[in-house]
């Protein structure tokens, strides 16, 4: 049973590293009743997520569909740092995904009787898209509906990010801000009608909730929701409202909804921010005006006045700005590993459109069908407004140094950072001076940074991520520095990039010393152009052979490697590569001309050797290239990455009787064909860890031998 009508999930824009392009897809959120078995129908309950390929239409809420589509758990994490999508969703009540591939599979059985409350609402949210859609620019329209209504399956990727890196991602979320607007043009209105007070206070307090339910309660709108219910109160009982008490109830009030959002960045940061609000504006704005400066500026002419109040409100703006972005700066660090400076004036300038563009919205949705003409006018400011906040975001976010990725502090920082902050604003007394203050908070952060580079770390630890079909091996040496080799996947390559990002990021690496990509296929490089975004990188190696037959892809990453500065070489077979004290990296394949064959022929093969241990990293090696390094005398190691994702070519008993491993580590996704490679391997005495199963897989080699785990199935 359809929950709600489906959701446009627009096609990323075009991506010379992705590999398979993606289309338009659609979101529905429906209620299971049945799953059939065989020939029968069996009776189950729960929600579930349904992403079609393509615009399913004409479902509304209430329609009982049937579905024919594969049933999946939701993503969990499969490497260390990573965002888990499965613990999300459950938080929502959700442990499934449906997915097909054509709206076809898609019919519906029933239509909805009568009309519920839900459908309204349904019909309420379908009809106001429609109307934005309608009368704005299709390059604005997706903001439009992530800025009034909550819905951000409508923005690309790339505008999502630009969002994210210029610390403004909180206007895309239906926040305090938007019922705020809603309120207070609301309340001018009816004061302007000469509305009673307490009628005004009783359709304010029915407003607010009924625009919290159509925007799907998300938590940042029922903290707003409280407070305008607690302040209506406080207006029909004539007693004063106290602010923290009444966020004290929105929090309540979140948590008896849904107890997981204690967890939630988002309910974090909303309420921190608020927490913040109201802790720092009544000391700002509460200071005494000299009676005498009140007089001057009182004779001062208007226009001067004009100009000086707005010049006082901008300074207060961007004090705030500053401030609650200094409050959540620890947490956005830990979170999101953004350290973004722009924000702080950003979001001073984009006051006004961000406020133009919801005031002119919320007319449009409201009075753009009843009167033609005001939702002309509307429609005019809101498009103006909306085009001046797309163009403030990719101005900010190619400002030097504008924004920074950091690998963020770690979790018993943000405890004591946060539960010192929380204890002196909750108790006075115990507050130290402003110069203590800034001791303490130099001191703890010192800390972390200490703690941060004393850390314990073994002498050679080779990290194989999961990042489905593709290949991302994290080399830590004994001297210190951090090797890449190879960095792509099958699937998105922002996706790509982000698994690896966040890898290195909870090691607390910001400088890759050198990235190898052992040859030309996509899904070994596709994701190092956005890493070369975040991080810094001393070199990347390459095959001699890596661009003999350049097409627009490699086109596009040997562009990214030159915008970026970093210098490029060729490795060949007989160079060696320094890894730190008694850590040597040699190269094993091809010779400098290559030999006949594909891209995987060609393939680099790196054998890592530390204190008589050793690991062989072959890329998607398979013959002829994989026959010409079995010719050589046989070279014993202790791991093995299996070539080509576990592909038979890769001559499993050969290579296993070559190179004599003790273990071996298919990268790859889930696809029939490394079972025989795996049963190969087992025959010979070897033990097998899949990416695709285990996550990802650590080798550490240590004085006392090698050590491995996965990352799903033990301790990390």
């Amino acid at each position: 049973i359809a929950v709600k009508g489906g959701r446009r999930m627009p096609a990323p824009e075009p991506d010379p590293m992705q590999i398979i392009p993606r289309g338009d897809r659609t979101r529905l959120e429906i209620d299971v009743v049945g799953i059939r078995d065989g020939a029968g129908w069996q009776p189950a309950s729960g929600r579930a997520t349904l992403l079609v390929d393509g615009h399913l239409l004409g479902i509304h809420a209430g329609d009982r569909v049937r579905i024919f589509g594969q049933l999946a758990s939701p993503s969990a994490a499969r490497n260390p740092g990573e965002f888990d999508f499965a613990q999300h969703a459950r938080a929502d009540r959700q442990r499934s995904v449906l997915r097909s591939e054509y709206t076809d599979c898609v019919s519906v059985v029933d239509r909805a009787s009568g009309l519920t409350p839900w459908q309204l609402l349904d019909a309420l949210r379908t009809g106001g898209e429609g109307l934005l859609w309608r009368h704005l620019d299709v390059r604005h329209a997706g903001l439009a509906t992530a800025l009034l209504l909550g819905d951000r399956e409508e923005l690309g990727a790339k505008q999502t990010a630009g969002f994210q890196e210029t610390g403004t991602a909180h206007l895309l979320a239906i926040s305090g801000l938007n019922i705020g607007i809603v309120v207070l043009t609301l309340a001018w209105l009816l004061r302007m009608a000469r509305v009673p007070p307490v009628r005004a206070a009783v359709i304010l307090a029915v407003v607010a909730v009924g625009y919290t339910i159509l925007t799907d309660a998300q938590p940042p709108v029922v903290r707003a929701m409280i407070l305008v219910l607690v302040w209506t109160a406080s207006q029909l009982l004539r007693r004063r409202a106290l602010p923290f008490n009444a966020l004290a109830a929105a929090g309540l009030v979140v948590l008896a909804l849904n107890p997981a959002e204690l967890f939630r960045v988002g309910t974090q940061l909303s309420f921190l921010a608020v927490a913040g609000l109201m802790w720092l504006a009544p000391a700002w704005f509460g200071r005494q005006t000299d009676p005498v400066d009140k007089l001057v500026e009182e004779t001062r002419p208007w226009l001067s006045r004009s100009i000086r109040r707005s010049v006082r409100s901008a300074r207060h703006m961007t004090f705030l700005s500053a401030a609650i972005w200094a409050l959540a700066l620890p947490l956005v660090m830990a979170r999101f590993h953004l350290f973004s400076l722009v924000a702080i004036p950003l979001n001073t300038l984009l006051w006004l459109p961000v406020g133009a563009a919801l005031v002119s919205g919320y007319a449009l949705l409201a009075l753009g069908w009843l009167c033609p003409p005001v939702g002309v006018v509307a429609a005019w400011v809101c498009n103006i407004s909306l085009w001046a906040i797309d163009t403030g975001i990719d101005l900010a976010r190619v400002v030097p140094l504008g924004h920074v990725w950091v690998p963020g502090p770690p979790e018993w920082w943000l405890v004591g950072f946060y539960g010192a902050l929380g204890l002196f604003a909750a108790v006075p007394r115990l507050r130290p001076p402003r110069r203590w203050a800034v001791a303490l908070l130099a001191a703890w952060s010192g800390v972390g940074f200490a703690a941060a580079k004393m850390s314990e770390k073994p002498p050679l630890e080779c990290t194989f991520l999961s990042v489905g079909h593709g290949s991302a091996v994290v080399l830590a040496l004994p001297s210190g520095k951090t090797m890449l080799c190879d960095a792509g996947c099958f699937g998105s390559p922002y996706r790509g990039a982000k698994s690896i990002a966040e890898c290195l990021w909870q090691r607390g690496v910001t400088h890759v010393d050198a990235v190898v990509l052992s040859h030309a296929d996509a899904d070994h490089y596709n994701a190092l152009p956005e890493l070369l975004g975040r991080f810094s990188v001393g070199v990347v190696y390459v095959s001699p052979m890596m661009f003999f037959d350049e097409n627009y892809p490699l086109k596009h990453l040997r562009e990214a490697i030159a915008t970026a500065g970093v210098p490029m070489r060729e490795l060949r077979a007989g160079d060696v590569l320094d890894g730190g004290e008694d850590c040597r990296i040699e190269v094993l394949h091809p010779s400098g001309r290559g030999i006949v064959g594909n891209d995987n022929a060609n393939s680099l093969v790196l054998s890592v050797e530390y204190r008589g241990r050793r690991i062989l990293l072959p890329g998607d090696l398979e013959p002829p290239g994989l026959d010409d390094v079995m010719a050589e005398l046989p070279l014993d190691c202790d791991v093995v990455m299996v070539p080509h994702h576990g592909s038979r070519r890769s001559n499993p008993p050969g290579l296993a009787a070559w190179c004599t491993p003790e273990a071996a580590v298919i990268s790859g996704g889930l696809d029939p064909d490394p079972t025989a490679t795996e049963a190969a391997y087992r025959d010979s005495g070897v033990k097998v860890f899949n990416t695709a199963r285990l996550g990802a897989v650590r080798v550490t080699i240590e004085p006392g031998g090698v050590s491995m785990c996965s990352f799903r199935e033990s301790e990390w």
